[in-house]
């Protein structure tokens, strides 16, 4: 049976992570660190080409740390990137405080969401505190208005780029790249969002979107995307010709929820009001 590249990486990102605690600065202050890898994902079928971790530490630990890591009191964020070599592919580890990760899965914002969706398929390497399961509760939580106020925001993007798609499909692929990777990523996102209450970054948001209920609905459509841009006349056709339904097939899974709301229905209109 053909091992699961995705589990090998994790695999390899686990080995790596324990490593990284068990040395200096951080083997001192093992016991206060998280350690969560963050990609490949868990739960998504792609086929990843790097590793992502999450440490965070509480600040008081941190004012231990090496003068380097001093950003960390500061920014309550840093970032150390590693290039693939022979027997590791390209790392990247993100450092925070428990603190501002915390107050950063409490937010509305892109990165937010995409925080939200990292914890909920993430592997702990370390976590003696306990924090990951704090994380996880924070990341399922929404305030009342939040779960309208992100889908509104996705939706009135998808449409605004729905309305540039089809009118520069044919000869003009070039041209039509923004649009589509906007549309695309918009509705990827309020596919995942639908599902899971959050959304991946951008390098897991098509495989991500793919199983939610959106994606299957519009699967055809998302398949015919890449040719399309590719240059293949009949894929842009079909692509051009069926936006319009695959924005009706969203729309009409968002209508359960938000039937009566004049965003839905009149999306560019909403946008022209001036807000009160």
């Amino acid at each position: 049976m053909t091992e699961d590249p995705s589990a090998v990486l994790r695999e390899q990102a686990r080995e790596w992570g324990r490593a990284l605690i068990g040395a200096a600065p951080w083997g001192d202050l093992a016991e206060r660190v998280t350690l969560l890898v963050t990609a490949p994902p868990t739960g998504i079928d792609a086929v990843p080409n790097s590793v992502s971790l999450l440490l965070a530490i509480d600040t008081p630990s941190a004012r231990a740390l090496p003068p380097e890591y001093r950003a960390l009191l500061t920014d309550e964020a840093m970032v150390e990137r590693r290039r693939a070599t022979a027997t590791m592919p390209a790392l990247s580890l993100t450092l925070t405080t428990d603190n501002a990760f915390d107050r950063l899965l409490q937010s509305l914002t892109r990165r937010a969401m995409e925080a939200r969706w990292q914890v909920r398929h993430s592997e702990v390497v370390s976590d003696r505190l306990h924090r990951a399961e704090n994380f996880a509760l924070r990341a399922g939580m929404l305030p009342d208005d939040g779960p309208e106020r992100v889908v509104r925001g996705l939706w009135v993007e998808a449409q605004a780029a729905a309305r540039a798609f089809p009118s520069i499909m044919g000869d003009r692929y070039e041209d039509a790249l923004p649009a589509a990777g906007e549309l695309v990523a918009a509705l990827c996102r309020i596919a995942c969002f639908v599902d899971d209450g959050a959304y991946p970054a951008t390098e897991w948001l098509l495989p991500a979107a793919r199983p939610t209920r959106i994606g299957k609905r519009v699967s055809t459509w998302f398949d015919g995307i890449a040719p399309a841009l590719g240059g293949d006349e009949a894929a842009a056709r079909r692509v051009g010709s069926s936006t319009e339904q695959v924005l009706i097939e969203v729309q009409d899974v968002l209508s359960e929820r938000y039937r009566s709301r004049p965003w839905l229905a009149e999306p560019e209109v909403y946008t022209l009001r001036t807000p009160r």
